[in-house]
């Protein structure tokens, strides 16, 4: 038994002549789709603005939402360029074979934070029973985004419009103008006076270690794809990395059948995320001034968290509010750490933040205890060394962590688990690729995302912001440290449509 001992034309329209992939999609709602159906000769128009939003996942819809709905006094076309069916549904609230959870309550989820519980609402709406202290289907979000996006479509007056273009953007030139060309995979290309660029979360980086079983039938690059490995001979599993993505494959890995025999977890440091609060505490506020103080140096922020932590929980509350309380300011905290200190944060204290800050629910926490306790899953802390393929299996040699000695295992299936890459260098969009051959954005400089303004601006590779480019999401957390949540996006985005909506001149009030 296997075990461990461990420069073209403008098109005004989305082409006719290409594939399905680059129409107008109608997903969303057939309303919303009729409410898009503008005609050609307004497109072109010079007095028709355009804005262009690269990616239709959250940060894309959200500030399509909110651009639709500002005090706009001037025609404005919002095309969001998403190769996928459906908005809305990129690796986070996908259709999946498995009704994985949020790991964020359904009272902190609406797309606008002066609507706090429309999330909650909309699945109500649905015939749902629950309340805000729920975690709903993570694919439930991704139908309320499209629905939220098809109803600000239907609201909006009738010199605002969106659609969603089903096409890949490859490349961003800058017209003559000023403005951007946008070339598509279809063969057209798409002029905009405003670009933002909302990609979502890079797939995983695949360590060298696994290249010799890489494209095989052993390596799964995908954790959400597991549900593919049913019936097939998957008596044990190696899960590389113990975040939020390692809790996913280990609950779907548990609903196959005939069940996995063995699951095994290695990262690092193997720790697991903390569990979210059952219930909300608020015992009292912490001393944010002091923690604020402290914002030039690690070692002494490390220690007054630790200790304000310890007052709460003396006091009969929950550590968990400390980031509850923090949230607001913590962009303002990271960016007082100058460079060397914030690579003193990562490499000694980025594990220990991510598990706490970054927690899963109590039900799929309870279930992941329930395997270990049966002796199904188990977690080890230590080094990937190499792997090789034994006929039906693959040998896997690891390092514990503080030992000398590597050690090994048989498994079936070596899935990667080690959760989004933030290294823009790695990306495997060309979009990405060519903005940073041609010098329009640049990494930061310890590979969290690329540099950002405070406007949205990207930053190029000379340091100036970048006229009519912005970004929105994960990798806004080089800038802000925190910038990868609902909460935190949506807030964004409100301030992004704001910008842009001031920068096109569409309004006639400040």
């Amino acid at each position: 038994m296997k075990g461990m001992s461990h420069g073209a034309a403008t098109a005004a329209t989305p082409s006719t002549t290409a594939a399905t992939a680059a129409t107008p999609s109608t997903t969303a709602a057939t309303a919303a789709t009729a409410v898009n159906a503008v005609p050609t000769e307004t497109h072109n128009s010079p007095a028709v603005r355009v804005v262009a939003i690269v990616g239709g996942g959250f940060s894309g819809v959200s500030v399509a939402v909110q651009l639709l709905r500002q005090e706009s006094h001037a025609p404005l076309r919002i095309v969001l360029f998403e190769p996928r069916a459906e908005l809305g549904a990129g690796v986070a609230y996908a259709t999946r074979d498995y009704p994985y959870p949020l790991n964020v309550a359904a009272g902190q989820m609406s797309l606008d934070a002066s609507v706090p519980h429309d999330f909650l609402e909309y699945a109500c709406a649905q015939g749902i029973r629950a309340s805000a202290t729920d975690y709903l289907p993570r694919q439930l979000y991704g139908e309320y985004l499209r629905a939220r996006f098809a109803a600000a479509c239907a609201a909006a007056p009738p010199h605002l419009r969106a659609i969603h273009y089903r096409a890949r953007v490859l490349q961003l030139r800058r017209a003559g103008d000023g403005r951007w060309d946008l070339w598509l995979d279809d063969g057209s290309a798409q002029r905009a006076d405003q670009v933002v660029l909302a990609l979502g979360n890079a797939p995983p980086h695949a360590p060298a270690q696994l290249l010799p079983i890489a494209s095989s039938v052993f390596a799964v690059e995908d954790p959400w794809s597991l549900g593919s490995c049913a019936h097939e001979n998957t008596g044990s599993v190696l899960l590389l990395g113990s975040g939020l993505t390692m809790i996913d494959a280990a609950l779907r890995l548990a609903a196959i059948r005939p069940r996995v025999r063995h699951i095994h977890v290695l990262s690092r440091h193997g720790l697991l995320p903390q569990v979210q609060a059952s219930q909300a505490h608020a015992a009292g506020k912490p001393m944010l001034a002091q923690l604020l103080a402290a914002r030039g140096s690690t070692r002494r922020l490390a220690r007054l968290l630790r200790g304000v932590a310890d007052d709460l929980v003396d006091a009969g509350g929950d550590w968990r509010e400390l980031f509850v309380m923090l949230r607001p300011r913590l962009p303002e905290m990271w960016q007082g750490l100058d460079a060397r200190e914030r690579a003193r944060f990562l490499r000694h204290l980025r594990a220990w933040w991510d598990v706490h800050r970054h927690r899963v629910p109590a039900g799929p926490m309870a279930a992941v205890r329930s395997l270990e306790r049966l002796g199904v899953l188990e977690v080890h802390a230590g080094r990937l060394e190499s792997v090789r393929t034994l006929e039906d299996a693959v040998e896997v040699q690891w390092r514990p962590r503080g030992a000398q000695r590597a050690r090994a295992c048989l498994v079936d299936r070596v899935v990667n688990c080690t959760g989004p890459d933030s290294h823009v260098t790695r990306h495997p969009d060309p979009l990405v690729q060519t903005l940073l051959s041609a010098g329009w954005i640049r990494p930061d400089a310890h590979g969290l995302g690329i540099d950002v303004a405070s406007d949205g601006r990207v930053i190029a590779r000379d340091g100036r912001p970048v006229d009519r480019l912005h970004y929105i999401g994960p990798w806004l957390r080089a800038r802000d440290w925190e910038a990868t949540a609902v909460p935190e996006l949506r807030v964004h985005a409100s301030r992004l449509a704001q910008q842009l909506t001031r920068d096109l001149g569409l309004v006639t009030h400040p």
